[in-house]
């Protein structure tokens, strides 16, 4: 064991990887696990947009459709949204971050991947023919506990499994943070990726046993004839949904929590300013962990909830647009006066923020109870949601991976292939999404195969579609930048962006112990953020 710890990552065969605890090979693991699965979830995306491009059976039968929809939703936001900077960078990062040689229980952390890899095993087992899930990631009861629903047990087991990884990750990185800062690392001095991080893995340590929960009684009355979700035994469908939304949308939070991480890292290095409000940055970020477990009736608005939960639920969910609004606020005044350089990982910094923003401002709307009833059913909510999640998250990650590249691999992301791998997903994503918003708030319908053929909805569906296929192009040149990159990058020195932050203190690619035996040695006035200097890269 001891071995597969001490081989550097880059020279590692594969015992050393399948055996291994070290963070760093952990964190590669999942980011390239959940990359791959990111492709997959993409592709059967493309799909369902090419289906919808005109009216009428175009590619796939209703049915396997349905599989795909399901498929698209559930791998994007457990295999991406939030695998890839939890267990990816997360990992990776954490102990560089605060000083440390790993984190708190190694082995822990090597037994949460092995229950990521499994649940990977039993996603790739749906796509035989037989074990389709058809029931949409949401797994709402009573459809769920027939058989047109697909194998629900696959479903709870994925379930199981990624929240089995989630909370070890949690347990792991919450004590990490706490126990094992360097000296000289303290709360007011911590990155705020870190911060972030934390944060949405408290959100994960309350949240997940309720996933937990709600997809067992599931289980249960499918295969075992219980009757929590069945009403023609007495039992109650909402329960379902109260369970499921209540850890289901403060996991909206666990997913976008790191990448405003992301954001707060690549804004100030590349405009050589200091964060602007570092302090409201942490207060708002942990305002947003507490309000995140007030909002989630707003999912339920059209359930047949009582009118006086919708009320405070509308209001929640209003309010923890403030803490957002103050992040935001913040870039901006990082920004201002800054010394910008646009390269690639500021480019899906700065694009990352802005479809955060139009996500969000279309997003207070839905929370306004007679404006969701009628739009909640509609394309419209499908298109917010990949606004404010789907691709904040998506070019939060994929600046964050131009970033940290030299430190995980030693070289240079190709900056011109990055660049146009930023402009085609931003103006993909931008012509997708926008007009998918539109014809929603004409009238069309979500989670459908088909729709009439009326003249206007078929033209914005057009437009959609070569949205996607500009957004698909995009993600194709950021992958092929990516293996150029690894195979023949340039070397990239230690500190390229001349950055002040701990971990870019150290050799690049990152050396086995990380700071060697000792803690590093931390100044009693460092900062990460402490920048002034003119750039000369």
């Amino acid at each position: 064991m001891r071995e597969a710890i001490s081989v550097p990552y880059l020279k590692a065969g594969f015992k050393e990887w399948v055996f291994t605890t070290d963070h760093k090979k952990i964190g590669l693991m999942y980011l390239t696990t959940s990359y791959i699965f990111f492709l997959v979830a993409g592709f059967f995306g493309l799909v369902i947009r090419f289906e919808q491009t005109v009216p009428g059976q175009q590619v796939v039968p209703n049915d396997f459709y349905n599989y795909l929809l399901t498929g698209h939703g559930a791998v994007l936001l457990l295999w991406w949204a939030i695998a890839s900077h939890i267990g990816g960078f997360g990992n990776f990062l954490l102990p560089l971050m605060i000083g440390a040689k790993d984190v708190a229980f190694p082995r822990l952390n090597a037994l949460s991947w092995w229950a990521f890899f499994g649940a990977s095993v039993l996603v790739l087992l749906t796509l035989i023919p037989g074990n389709h899930i058809k029931m949409m990631w949401t797994g709402y009861p009573p459809y769920s506990a027939t058989g047109d629903a697909g194998v629900t047990a696959l479903y709870v087991f994925i379930i199981h499994l990624v929240g089995i990884s989630s909370i070890a990750t949690a347990v792991n990185f919450i004590t990490t943070y706490i126990k094992m800062r360097a000296p000289g690392i303290h709360f007011w001095n911590t990155n705020m990726f870190v911060h972030t991080l934390i944060a949405a893995n408290v959100i994960q340590l309350v949240g997940v046993p309720s996933l937990a929960g709600a997809v067992t009684m599931l289980l249960l009355d499918k295969y075992l004839g219980t009757n929590f979700y069945n009403p023609a035994k007495g039992g109650d469908p909402l329960l379902y949904q109260n369970v499921f939304w209540f850890y289901s949308h403060p996991v909206v939070y666990v997913q976008i929590l790191p990448v405003f991480g992301f954001f707060s890292e690549i804004v100030p290095t590349f405009a050589r300013r200091p964060l602007f409000g570092y302090k409201t940055m942490i207060f708002a970020v942990w305002g947003i962990v507490l309000l995140s477990f007030m909002v989630w009736i707003h999912h339920m608005f059209v359930s047949g909830v009582p009118d006086w939960i919708r009320v405070i639920m509308s209001y929640t969910t209003i309010l923890i647009a403030v803490p957002t609004g103050i992040k935001i606020f913040n870039w901006i005044g990082t920004l201002h006066g800054g010394a910008i350089i646009l390269r690639t990982p500021m480019l899906y910094a700065l694009g990352g923020i802005f479809m955060f923003l139009i996500g969000g401002l279309t997003g207070i709307p839905n929370a306004m109870v007679a404006i969701d009833l009628g739009i909640s059913d509609s394309l419209f909510i499908v298109g917010h949601f990949h606004y404010v999640l789907g691709m904040a998250v998506t070019l939060g990650v994929l600046g964050a991976i131009v970033y940290w590249f030299p430190k995980m691999t030693g070289k240079m992301y190709p900056d011109g292939i990055g660049k146009l791998s930023f402009w085609l997903t931003f103006i993909g994503a931008n012509l997708f999404y926008f007009f998918q918003m539109v014809v929603g708030m004409l009238g069309n319908p979500r989670r459908y195969p088909d729709y009439p053929p009326i003249p206007e909805w078929i033209t914005l569906h057009q437009i959609q579609t070569a949205g996607a296929i500009i957004l698909g192009l995009g993600i194709l040149v950021f992958t092929i930048g990516a293996i150029k990159g690894l195979l023949s990058g340039e070397k990239a020195p230690d500190n390229p962006w001349q950055s002040q932050s701990l971990e870019w203190q150290i050799p690049s690619p990152a050396p086995v112990d990380n700071f060697g035996e000792e803690h590093p040695k931390v100044e009693p006035d460092y900062h990460p953020y402490k920048y002034g200097a003119p750039p000369v890269f």
